[in-house]
């Protein structure tokens, strides 16, 4: 495997965690905090500090708009890949990866790519 490959599976980085974290964390500043918690993007210094709050995501999803309910569902399959897919079906759009970055800006886009490189999974929900 080309260690250059976009998603680096062979790269044991020990900065993948922070990396990551900061990744969410412009998500939830583009998406809006109130969609995740407990904490705020200033206070959290884990990932489990700013998970989706259920309640919030399905209580505006429907309200956001197309590229903002894209980004959403994807940043949601990363926490809970069942949930994110149940979004992404309510979503005018192909149903992968590249339908849900489809209409996104550049900015989002890359969110999504430093998260894909950077994840290394949640912990049980």
């Amino acid at each position: 495997m080309n260690k250059d490959n976009v998603l680096n599976v062979l790269e044991q980085s020990a900065d993948k965690t922070q990396n990551f974290l900061a990744a969410w964390k412009r998500g939830v500043d583009f998406l809006g905090g109130h969609l995740f918690g407990p904490a705020t993007t200033q206070e959290a210094r884990d990932k489990d500090q700013l998970r989706p709050l259920r309640d919030q995501v399905e209580e505006v999803f429907a309200r956001e708009s197309g590229g903002e309910e894209q980004l959403l569902a994807a940043m949601v399959s990363f926490y809970d890949p069942a949930w994110g897919e149940e979004l992404a079906a309510r979503i005018d759009c192909y149903k992968s990866f590249c339908g849900l970055t489809f209409n996104l800006d550049h900015e989002r886009v890359e969110v999504l790519c430093e998260l894909l490189r950077n994840f290394e999974g949640w912990s049980e929900l």
